[in-house]
């Protein structure tokens, strides 16, 4: 039986070839690794990978320069070194999170019906003013007080703690930070995936294991921190002690922070995968990922929550209506998502 990544990667290559969003020239690669991969554009059309909308001149890749926002490339991919844009890859987590919120800006109240899908006691969003910047959604956040990871260069999208997207909501218990992690096809190995070996592993424990054991910590101590460093629990771990010090802090004016992982249902090597062995073994009863994140956690109701897109799909679609009949309509038809 086909994997989840093979089935969506089958997806894209069928929307790349079908869809009236994809030029003729972009379906047809030239080199070999484009040839042998029909979830590849070809080379120059990498901007035909993003919504049509948040294409040209005032679109993302302006909205990416202005920030000085790194965009996810890959050599594996074929993408070419130096350039600036999206990744020719159509099954990129980046582009579809970007593909699916920076469109909502510009549909009203899409973006408070999408935190609403999350958190029902949302009542606003609140635009995120920072370095001469507007915005009602970012993408790749470090945070207001520079990157988690001390002494590191403040880079959005490379080398440091961030999240692939972030909003902020008036709620009726205050302002709630969202930081939001978007997963499409990622999947994490069971062997050789903990991190915490070598000098590459002692760093990671002289950079966050103060702020795992603090007082003002999300986690609750039961585990120690060498169990979260296996992918994917170090990378919400880290995203997690970011919106610890972002409450702390009060950054934006926020008194709460959440952080949500949007994972396809049908990514189950993602959501089941438990690839933390010690982790798996002190929570028995707990069978999947997010369940077993929200056994370290304080509060784990609050703190983390796991959705699929199809659901936040389907809430923009019914607060917008026709008028956002265009955005859902290419939603569902580029990654499938069923109605709800």
């Amino acid at each position: 039986m086909p994997t989840f990544g093979t089935i969506a990667r089958n997806q894209q290559a069928h929307f790349r070839n079908t869809s009236e969003t994809v030029s003729s020239a972009g379906r047809r690669p030239s080199d070999d690794k484009g040839q042998r991969n029909g979830h590849l554009l070809a080379l120059g059309h990498e901007s035909e990978n993003l919504y049509p909308s948040i294409r040209g001149e005032d679109g993302a890749i302006r909205f990416f320069r202005e920030r000085s926002i790194k965009w996810w490339r890959n050599a594996r991919s074929g993408d070419s070194s130096g350039e600036e844009g999206p990744t020719r890859n159509m099954a990129s987590s980046q582009v579809a999170c970007v593909n699916f919120l920076l469109p909502l800006q510009l549909m009203p109240g899409a973006l408070l019906a999408f935190i609403r899908a999350i958190d029902e006691d949302a009542t606003e969003i609140v635009t995120i003013e920072y370095g001469g910047k507007s915005s009602m959604v970012e993408f790749e956040w470090i945070g207001t007080s520079g990157p988690l990871e001390i002494g590191a260069a403040p880079t959005r999208g490379a080398n440091t703690t961030s999240v692939d997207a972030f909003m902020v909501a008036e709620t009726h218990n205050g302002r709630r930070a969202y930081l939001l992690e978007w997963k499409h096809v990622e999947e994490y190995p069971v062997k050789n995936n903990y991190l915490g070996n070598g000098s590459r592993g002692e760093t990671r424990f002289r950079r966050y294991s103060s702020m795992y054991s603090s007082e003002s910590s999300s986690f609750n101590g039961v585990a120690p921190i060498e169990e979260l460093l296996y992918e994917p629990f170090y990378q919400l771990m880290r995203q997690r002690l970011l919106a610890d010090r972002m409450v702390n802090d009060s950054e934006l004016g926020v008194k709460d922070a959440k952080v949500i992982a949007v994972v396809p249902q049908e990514n189950k090597a993602y959501r089941h995968r438990l690839t933390s062995p010690e982790l798996a073994q002190r929570f028995p009863d707990q069978k999947s990922v997010s369940e077993l994140f929200r056994a370290t956690l304080k509060e784990p109701q609050q703190a983390y929550s796991i959705i699929c897109p199809s659901l936040l799909v389907a809430a923009v679609e019914r607060e917008c209506g026709n008028a956002g009949a265009e955005w859902t309509n290419y939603q569902r038809r580029r990654y499938g998502w069923q109605t709800h």
